[in-house]
């Protein structure tokens, strides 16, 4: 799979594309049903998408936080779809002012499309003048495919990024994970810490999300993560550490793996899935009182993780 940053980019390919259009935050399985739509005889299948919400642009403070913000996450959801091209643009105040027809044309004019899969509620060009209908008519008098889906129901719930961010929030993770079609995750290069917990004896892969991440509910989590071909499980706590006096105070995933003993995760890229929630992040009075909670943790789920080793992620 190529990712592509600019409409010139796409010269090289002589093939034709079949390109899934969206913000795909979380490519929870709504997006999944419109990316795997795109899928033309003899056509590449693309993802034609934005780095960072276009109301990042348009409306900061309007902007949602993300399921998916790192790009290498989203990739890799991609690529597993069987994504062969995707064209990742920056939400500029150029690409802003295009109208739906002048959108369309940028895009005709560097590749060969073959059709165009989006959610029935799509909007795009200068205003979100643009919709699923425009696209059909376009689609017809341009001579590619215009594929509209519906949006998803599961159970009970339309499938959509902000319910998800709102069940991150109540800490639902297997509500949100059964929308997700995965369980939710924390992705990124481990870090340093001050090893604090490793004194304690409960060792810490430590990850600060991304400034625009959504989060889940502040706690401890059931959680696994993939390492060495081997699923292992643990306990993460997700928040600012309010037992620990730092100066500044911003969100972080410390996660104790307990079945781990082939040496520290540092400068490693982590996926590290969420289960399900267990406490709500607490203050302690001493790093006595937070060493017994820890070990009250692990005992409460210490079936789980030992049944948990023949489990799927």
């Amino acid at each position: 799979m190529k990712v592509c940053e600019k409409f010139s980019d796409l010269l090289d390919y002589q093939q034709p594309i079949h390109w899934a259009v969206g913000m795909f935050d979380g490519v929870h399985l709504g997006h999944k049903r419109v990316i795997l739509s795109a899928d033309s005889p003899g056509a590449l299948r693309g993802v034609l998408t934005f780095r960072t919400h276009p109301l990042a642009f348009l409306n900061p403070a309007h902007a949602p936080l993300l399921i998916t913000p790192h790009p290498q996450l989203k990739y890799q959801l991609f690529e597993k779809l069987g994504v062969d091209v995707v064209l990742e643009l920056v939400f500029t105040p150029e690409l802003a002012a295009l109208s739906p027809t002048q959108f369309l044309d940028t895009l005709c004019q560097h590749c060969k499309v073959a059709g165009i899969s989006v959610g029935a509620n799509w909007r795009f060009g200068k205003g979100g003048s643009g919709n699923a209908d425009f696209l059909q008519h376009e689609a017809q008098k341009r001579g590619f495919r215009a594929v509209v889906s519906n949006m998803l129901v599961n159970g009970n719930s339309t499938v959509c990024s902000s319910l998800i961010r709102s069940l991150l929030k109540e800490g639902k993770m297997k509500c949100a994970a059964s929308l997700l079609g995965r369980p939710y995750s924390i992705y990124g290069p481990v870090e340093h810490g001050q090893q604090l917990a490793r004194k304690l004896g409960f060792p810490t892969a430590n990850i600060t999300p991304s400034q625009h991440s959504a989060l889940p509910k502040a706690g401890v989590y059931f959680v696994s993560t993939q390492m060495m071909s081997k699923t292992y499980y643990g306990i993460a706590n997700v928040g600012t550490r309010p037992s620990i006096d730092e100066s500044t105070k911003i969100p972080r995933l410390e996660a104790h793996f307990p079945h781990w003993h082939h040496g520290d995760f540092y400068g490693q890229q982590l996926e590290i899935f969420l289960h399900d929630f267990i406490r709500p992040e607490i203050k302690f009075d001493s790093l006595q009182q937070l060493q017994y909670q820890i070990q009250q943790d692990l005992e409460s789920i210490k079936k789980r993780i030992d049944a948990g080793l023949t489990l799927m992620v």
